[in-house]
């Protein structure tokens, strides 16, 4: 075992062959021209891979919803047939009535927030 490490020691085992490095250039430079006379013609499949993967994707993400999502939508569906969306117009409309005759004054502001907040961030309101 020591005879082999002293022969492989002593020699490097990598080589290149003499001159090798004179003539890469001009080699290199004649593959580059060989290969730009040739042009890879792609196919229509390979174009539209991506987007047939994308389309194939939303496909997919719709059959998951329509499996899923009509148990919810079928109850919703039952609530409003049973009478529950003339309720639900009428408490809108009553809301809007009391919006519109709501209209306090400044006064009636101030003594709300003065009650509503802490005396300190009151003062330090007026200041502003």
């Amino acid at each position: 075992m020591d005879n082999l490490d002293e022969k492989y020691k002593s020699k490097n085992p990598f080589t290149v062959p003499d001159r090798y490095f004179d003539t890469l250039g001009d080699r290199v430079m004649d593959r580059i021209k060989d290969e730009d006379g040739k042009t890879r013609k792609t196919s229509l499949f390979q174009t539209l891979k991506p987007y047939l993967g994308l389309a194939g994707l939303f496909a997919f993400a719709m059959i998951v919803v329509q499996l899923l999502v009509p148990n919810l939508v079928d109850e919703n569906r039952m609530l409003l047939k049973n009478g529950e969306q003339a309720n639900m117009t009428a408490q809108a409309e009553d809301e809007n009535i009391f919006d519109a005759d709501f209209n306090p004054s400044r006064e009636e502001i101030i003594e709300y927030l003065s009650q509503e907040t802490d005396p300190i961030e009151f003062l330090y309101a007026e200041r502003r």
